[in-house]
């Protein structure tokens, strides 16, 4: 529950010949000056009221909603980015009407337990540290003096990349996506195109009729989250119809994948017809960020560098896709192969 009283005024009244408002605070009333005329007694109110609102303490709300600005307008974060770090720290920072400076180390501590009860590692630690950064903040912002979160340890260990179909099982949902795709459904293209060309879910709505080019050979990634994402991907052969289709007709600024009332999809759409795709072609059910490992694994067993592998992905570093992305041994496996060629030519 919310410790911060809840403001307003009452009136006016009138009381034994002038009139008078009354000033609300919580469980507090408090009767303002007498005026002669009711108009002069409501602005005697309003005054009051918007001194007192001025004296209450920033709550954690009003404190996410200036983070939230803050993102949006000076950071410049992509809209998306900002609604995945607001429900983070929604769900960390439980007691929103709270004043920021009550934000405690012991309080915080309980909203972290909490969490860990909940959720897997990867998504409380991921919490944890996007609740840091906002705290870090307010701290730079002078409305916090010390970081409630400092002593708090992260529990449990992240997992490095997700789950992915082996290769007997990635040609079974291919061949059902596929399929699909063939009958018409977009929802199937834009899943081909998590593997195929490794674009993230966000990547693939908002692609517009304007960025495929050079004959839809070429599709253009303007603005991703990170300068390494703003890249321009090879459109293989495969997919090149079904996205010459999706662009037949519509104008050069039109979405290729069009959600209601003409803008894009929801970002999960893609996700949602990967893990359709799965349950259809009877395979385990994998995400669409596990479409984009699968493709760095099987390029790296292809002999591709990772360098190169990680410049198709949109990654700032090859370590990120080492790490999280291609399974473990995709690099051994392509060198071995060319040993087994440089020794055994057929």
């Amino acid at each position: 529950m919310s410790d911060t009283p809840k403001i307003r005024y009452l009136g006016p009244y009138k009381f034994r010949g002038p009139w008078r408002c009354q000033l609300v605070e919580g469980e507090r009333r408090f009767w303002l000056s007498p005026e002669k005329t009711p108009e002069r007694a409501i602005a005697v109110a309003e005054r009051s009221l918007a001194i007192t609102v001025a004296r209450q303490p920033l709550t954690i709300e009003q404190a996410l909603e200036n983070y939230r600005q803050y993102k949006l307008q000076v950071k410049g974060n992509k809209p998306s980015s900002v609604i995945t770090s607001m429900h983070r720290l929604r769900s960390f920072f439980r007691e929103p009407g709270l004043a920021v400076y009550q934000l405690t180390p012991h309080r915080c501590a309980g909203y972290y337990r909490r969490l860990v009860e909940k959720q897997r590692p990867d998504t409380h630690r991921s919490t944890l540290a996007e609740a840091g950064t906002f705290c870090r903040w307010l701290m730079k912002g002078h409305q916090l003096k010390l970081d409630p979160l400092q002593g708090i340890e992260p529990v449990g260990r992240k997992r490095k990349g997700k789950p992915q179909l082996r290769f007997d099982e990635a040609r079974r949902w291919w061949t059902v996506a596929e399929a699909q795709a063939q009958a018409g459904e977009a929802g199937a293209i834009a899943a081909m195109m998590t593997l195929l060309m490794a674009l993230r879910a966000s990547e693939i709505t908002t692609r517009t009729v304007r960025d495929r080019d050079n004959g839809g050979s070429l599709l253009w990634i303007p603005e991703a989250k990170t300068e390494a994402g703003k890249r321009t991907v090879r459109v293989p052969k495969v997919l090149q119809p079904y996205l010459l289709e999706l662009a037949r007709d519509k104008l050069p600024g039109a979405f290729l994948f069009p959600g209601k009332l003409g803008g894009p999809p929801y970002r999960a759409w893609p996700r949602k017809w990967v893990q359709r795709l799965c349950r259809q072609a009877k395979v385990p059910e994998v995400c669409a960020h596990s479409m984009r490992g699968l493709h760095a694994t099987l390029a790296m067993q292809q002999g591709e560098s990772p360098e190169l592998v990680a410049r198709v992905m949109g990654h700032e570093s090859p370590t990120i896709t080492l790490t999280n992305y291609a399974a473990p041994g995709s690099a051994q496996l392509a060198t071995a192969e060319r040993a087994e060629a440089a020794l055994l030519p057929n």
